[in-house]
């Protein structure tokens, strides 16, 4: 009410000074006597209808710091049809009684002063407060947006609309040499952003908003590391808010692993996808894991006859299950199973007959295995086999076992145990069944993966702890690694196994480094060593396989694989009995039978660690 008042006061002044004004104008000074005893009422009734008109307008409500086209075309919406009521009843009253109230012209005039006044008192109103903003936010944290375009205006608009926020936009950075020198509101476009660094130290710049959606990946990176070189707090657009009418200051998010690996998205072929599983029954197990969710969105996208959602972690296989039911017509299928439990799961499979399986679950993190190497055992090698004979006896049409670099050259129980699941898969290619497996690395913000890691110990206020200043690793965003999947699986024709393409590997510590620079924390490093059964790096590949092309340009072949032995099937059985008996000797026997090669685990000790009888 407080602001409301005096703006109906001085919007009554504009209506009195527009009246009086449009009267001198139109009669030259001397008012003619038929319309000056009218004049007082003619006042009243354009003060009366204008303010009530502009109440209606909602003129009133607008914070004018804020004010934009929209309220001046609702002033002129007001005010011509003020004007269209005022002509009406005077020609109304024209017709009745014979006289005119007021003349025509002196109503239009009184309309465009009324405009004029009105909109020019408000235009002043709101550059004193944007000016007032504008000197409050000197002497605030220096800030550099990089990125003269759509985003970047948009942003800049709603941080000078914010004086408390305590920020100083210095200038805008743009790859565009047609736009550097010139100015978006009161800021100017400084340079090309491959200046940025020359700037920083010019300037003194605090913290940096990326806002460049548009430009690719690899050049993101490249600003990012920049960024990260001169040790700037760097904040970036999401791509989902981008073309945003409401971009805010809000909507910037820190700096994630996507963002520093600079990938190009991945183009999935769903038309594919959508031929492999469109009206089939798909069983994924693990669907309640980072990899076996993602699959389930992707593949319920595909027009499913249904999904089965295979799991026994109950909270999260009901957290998949809702999220997928709110996003699809087709609702999946809960079922609590455990893939160890042989008559659960076969009973499971013989009741829905699915026609494609896609094999996800699995222990994943290697210092854990090492210590309950029968549990790996267990779940990776029983729980494949398990699957994979479910799967044969229900008829299904397709198998698909996700794998990792892990199984190339394991020197861990979890890679090793992976190893096997990929000889148990190809032991099946004498079925009926279509199977094949799919190699990856490490997925980004994975349940355990370093990313999440990192995050939490930056939260916490460090150490990042890293293993080793060498190590490196491949990654792979998590609906990539799943679109890659299903689409590997409608490229097999039977006993493949695929490679994805990751990219170059990563440095560890470096991305440590990068994510603290970009976050502004001061932490510290920690290396720790290696942990038990770690690899310095991963490698996707034997030294004697070598990779072929297929028709999609990010998954490859292996060009041969490996022959298993007539007696797998006996050797992995009497494995799982060993491992069940917590028998570690059986379980050493049987797993140096299986794989000759894995001479890391010739010793009891190397391989049971604590755990387990001597």
């Amino acid at each position: 009410m407080s602001t409301v008042l005096p703006s109906i006061s001085l919007d009554a002044l504009v209506v009195l000074v527009a009246v009086l004004a449009a009267y001198l104008m139109r009669f030259e000074g001397a008012i003619s006597s038929q319309f000056s005893g009218y004049l007082i009422l003619v006042l009243v009734m354009f003060e009366v209808l204008f303010i009530v008109s502009f109440a209606i307008g909602r003129l009133y409500t607008h914070v004018l710091r804020y004010a934009g086209v929209g309220m001046y075309m609702s002033l002129a919406s007001c005010v011509v049809i003020v004007d269209a009521l005022v002509l009406g009843f005077d020609l109304m009253y024209t017709s009745l009684t014979g006289a005119r109230l007021v003349p025509i012209g002196v109503v239009i005039m009184i309309g465009v002063l009324t405009f004029i006044g009105a909109a020019a008192w408000r235009s002043t109103a709101r550059t004193a407060a944007y000016l007032g903003s504008s000197r409050s936010q000197r002497g605030g944290l220096k800030t550099l947006i990089i990125g003269a375009g759509d985003a970047g205006s948009l942003l800049l608009r709603d941080i000078q609309s914010q004086p408390d926020l305590g920020l100083e936009i210095v200038g805008f950075l743009d790859d565009d040499p047609r736009k550097i020198g010139r100015s978006i509101g009161s800021i100017t476009v400084l340079d090309n952003i491959d200046a940025l660094s020359t700037i920083v130290e010019k300037q003194k710049i605090g913290e940096v908003f990326v806002a460049i959606p548009s430009a690719s990946a690899n050049r993101r990176r490249e600003v990012l590391d920049i960024c990260a070189a001169e040790e700037l707090r760097t904040r970036v657009v999401a791509s989902p808010v981008a073309g945003s009418a409401g971009l805010r200051l809000a909507d910037l998010k820190s700096v994630s692993f996507e963002d520093l690996l600079g990938r190009e998205p991945v183009r999935i072929d769903t038309a594919r996808i959508t031929s492999q599983m469109r009206d089939k029954v798909v069983a994924i197990t693990g669907a309640a894991g980072s990899i076996g969710r993602e699959l389930a969105r992707q593949v319920i996208s595909a027009d499913p006859a249904r999904v089965l959602l295979v799991d026994i972690d109950e909270s999260r296989l009901y957290e998949t299950y809702l999220e997928l039911s709110a996003i699809s017509s087709t609702a999946p299928v809960m079922c609590l199973c455990d893939i160890r439990d042989t008559r659960r799961l076969n009973n499971l499979f013989m009741r829905e007959k699915p026609s494609v399986v896609l094999h996800s679950a699995a222990y994943k993190h290697v210092p854990m295995m090492e210590l309950v190497p029968e549990e790996a055992i267990r779940t990776n090698i029983g729980g494949t086999a398990n699957v994979i004979r479910s799967a044969i006896d229900c008829g299904a049409e397709r198998f698909v076992l996700i794998s990792t670099d892990k199984a190339v050259e394991p020197r861990n129980i979890m890679g090793l145990t992976k190893c096997v699941a990929e000889m148990i898969m190809l032991n099946a290619v004498q079925s009926d069944l279509d199977v094949c497996a799919v190699r990856f690395g490490n997925v980004l913000g994975s349940r355990g993966s370093v990313v999440p890691i990192f995050e939490e110990q930056i939260r916490r206020g460090g150490p990042l702890k890293v293993t080793h200043a060498d190590a490196t690793r491949y990654f792979m965003t998590i609906p990539e690694a799943a679109g890659l999947v299903l689409e590997a699986s409608a490229l097999s024709s039977g006993g493949e196994i695929f490679v994805l393409d990751m990219g170059e590997p990563v440095k560890i510590i470096e991305l440590a480094r990068k994510m603290i620079a970009l976050n502004d924390c001061r932490v510290s490093i920690d290396v720790i060593g290696l942990r038990p059964g770690e690899k310095l790096h991963e490698v996707l590949t034997y030294e004697h396989e070598s990779l072929v092309t297929t028709a999609s340009d990010r998954i490859l072949r292996l060009d041969a694989v490996q022959t298993v032995g007539v007696d797998l099937a006996e050797q992995v059985e009497h494995l799982v009995e060993a491992a069940q008996g917590d028998d570690y000797r059986e379980m050493l026997e049987a797993l140096l039978a299986i794989v000759p090669s894995a001479t890391w685990v010739r010793g009891i000790d190397a391989f049971k660690g604590a755990q387990g009888p001597s």
